[in-house]
C-alpha cells in the first residue's frame, strides 16, 4: 500500500473500499465476540484503536526503512509505503495491551478478529486495484533486462492473460517509465497481472474454508495460527506476480521473507505455550 496522491481528494474509490473493509470487519468481529460471551462494546473500541495504531505504526516503521520504498531500483522511489505486515503487527500490540487492560484472553480476542481481518483485506484488495497500488508483474514473455526478478518473475505465464493497464500517474505507469520500458507520453502502462483481484478471490476461498472450523470449541489462538499460516503461504506465492517489492535476497522480496518468518513463528508458538504451561513452578 502506498501514500500516493497528486492532489487532495477527500472521497476516492480506494478510501471508500478501505472504509467498507473496516465496517465489514467490525460487523463480523462484533458477531464473533457476542457469540463467545464477550461484550460487543469491546470491539467497538478495540477495532478503531487498533486500525489507528496499526496505520500510524506502519508509517513510522516505513520512515525508519527508507530502502523499503524502492519499487524500481534506484530509478524510482515512493515517499511512504504502509506495509501490511507492519500494520498488522502494530495493531496486534494494541490488541494485546487492550486485552490486558480489559482482562480478556489475548489469544481468544485474536481468534475473534482473525477471520474478520481476512474479510476486510479481501475488500481492501479491490480498493488497491482501483487505486493502482500493489500492482502485478508485466504480462509479457519478452525478457526484461533490468529488474527482471522484480517485474517479470515468471515470464512463461505471459500468454495466459491479456492483463490490465493503468493510466498515466499511476505507480505502475511511473515504474515502467522509470525503467525505460516505455516513454512518458504513453497512453497507459504496460499490461500487468491483476494480482490484487486474484488475491481478493483467493482470500474469499480462505474465508469460506476456515469459517467452517469450530474455533469456539478449540484451544484459544488456534484459529489465528491457521489464518496466519494460510495468508502467509498465499501471499508468499502471490509475491512472484507482484512488481512493487524490491528483491532483497536471492529471488525473494522483503514480504516473502516476512511470510516465511510468520509461518515459522505461528507454527512454533503453540508448542512454546504448552511447554511453558507444563513447566514446573520453580519460584515456590
Amino acid at each position: 500500500m502506498y501514500s500516493h496522491f497528486d492532489a487532495i481528494t477527500w472521497v476516492t474509490p480506494f478510501g471508500l473500499m478501505f472504509v467498507a473493509a473496516i465496517l465489514v470487519s467490525w460487523f463480523l468481529a462484533r458477531r464473533n465476540a457476542t457469540s463467545i460471551g464477550v461484550d460487543g462494546s469491546h470491539i467497538d473500541l478495540l477495532l478503531p484503536v487498533s486500525v489507528i495504531v496499526g496505520v500510524a505504526g506502519a508509517v513510522f516503521i516505513s520512515r525508519l526503512m527508507p530502502m523499503d520504498s524502492m519499487i524500481a531500483g534506484e530509478a524510482m522511489q515512493a515517499d511512504v509505503r504502509v506495509r501490511l505486515f507492519s500494520m498488522l503487527g502494530c495493531a496486534a500490540v494494541a490488541v494485546f495491551i487492550y486485552s490486558r487492560i480489559a482482562r480478556l484472553s489475548f489469544r481468544r480476542v485474536l481468534d475473534v478478529l482473525a477471520l474478520p481481518t481476512i474479510a476486510g483485506l479481501m475488500i481492501h484488495r479491490v480498493g488497491c486495484f482501483l487505486a493502482g497500488c500493489c500492482w502485478g508483474d508485466l504480462v509479457s514473455s519478452e525478457p526484461v533486462t533490468r529488474f527482471a526478478a522484480q517485474v517479470q518473475t515468471l515470464p512463461f505465464l505471459g500468454g495466459l492473460t491479456n492483463g490490465v493497464s493503468f493510466p498515466p500517474g499511476s505507480l505502475a505507469f511511473e515504474q515502467h517509465v522509470a525503467m525505460g520500458l516505455m516513454g512518458p507520453g504513453a497512453p497507459t502502462s504496460l499490461p500487468v497481472y491483476p494480482v490484487q483481484l486474484v488475491e481478493s478471490a483467493l482470500l474469499l476461498v480462505v474465508l469460506l474454508a476456515l469459517s467452517h472450523i469450530p474455533w469456539r470449541h478449540l484451544p484459544a489462538g488456534l484459529l489465528t495460527v491457521l489464518v496466519i499460516c494460510a495468508y502467509a503461504t498465499l501471499r508468499f506465492f502471490l509475491e512472484y506476480l507482484r512488481a512493487d517489492g524490491p528483491v532483497v535476497l536471492g529471488n525473494l522480496t522483503i514480504t516473502q521473507l516476512q511470510c516465511l518468518l510468520l509461518i515459522f513463528s505461528a507454527t512454533l508458538l503453540p508448542g512454546l505455550v504448552r511447554q511453558a504451561r507444563s513447566a514446573p513452578d520453580k519460584t515456590a
